[in-house]
């Protein structure tokens, strides 16, 4: 995948025009079944290696339409995401809950330095322009024993499973979204036009290596097949 050249307002327009196209709470909620039960199991390790509690606040980088930190039981949730078409879904979807949501970069994101006690990012590296910046900033803005959470499409094994189900003629089922009071979401067939890099383990290895490092890790949705990855992280020292 070969990164476009865009400046900051370039790709603040066009990153609107995918988070639209590509509708996060779309896919969570009316994909297929599998890809609905793959996601259920990517939301529930984030949980679990974040091991919220009512006193802690939790920030999600990425936060689309609130759709997974709907999902934490933290005391305090802080949405962040770019796309200006999502902001006001996420926060109808948080207003149950004590919450904020704040529109900003991953790359610059608006806290002071040392100040955030356990954060995630969820499939997002791969549509930001510079996935080291995103990952020095959130270095920056975690506390010394904070949890940091990121996690990624195994990209080739994904491209790969996919065109073995289009080629068998299973898209219908494993592709093709469907939902009895809405239009379903079709995944597509091919690699995601809305993913600027081609991410697998050695590649989010390598980025983090000089601001993170990795303390826990689970493959989803099986160890012998890694679709996604959800790697636990604390800043180094």
């Amino acid at each position: 995948m070969n990164k476009p050249l865009m400046d900051s307002r370039q790709f603040r327009e066009w990153n609107e025009t995918m988070a639209g196209k590509y509708d996060s709470e779309s896919y969570h909620l009316r994909s297929s079944f599998v890809i609905r039960w793959i996601e259920r199991r990517r939301v529930r390790a984030i949980l679990n290696f974040l091991d919220a509690r009512p006193e802690d606040t939790v920030v999600e980088v990425g936060c689309g339409a609130g759709v997974v930190l709907e999902q934490v039981p933290a005391g305090y949730l802080i949405g962040v995401d770019l796309a200006a078409n999502m902001l006001p879904r996420a926060r109808k979807r948080l207003s149950h809950r004590p919450a904020g949501v704040l529109q900003a970069a991953a790359e610059q994101l608006p806290f002071a330095s040392r100040s955030q006690h356990k954060l995630y990012c969820t499939e997002v590296i791969e549509h930001v322009l510079e996935p080291q910046a995103l990952i020095r900033e959130l270095a920056r803005v975690a506390t010394r024993e904070a949890i940091i959470i990121i996690t990624i499409p195994n990209e080739k094994l994904i491209e790969q499973a996919k065109s073995r189900i289009i080629r068998l003629g299973l898209a219908r089922w494993f592709l093709q979204g469907s939902h009895d009071n809405a239009p379903g979401y079709d995944s597509p067939g091919d690699a995601n036009e809305w993913h600027l890099h081609q991410f697998d383990l050695a590649l989010l290895q390598a980025i983090i290596a000089g601001s993170l490092e990795i303390v826990a890790l689970q493959a989803v949705p099986f160890r012998w097949l890694p679709l996604r990855y959800v790697v636990c992280c604390r800043p180094k020292e």
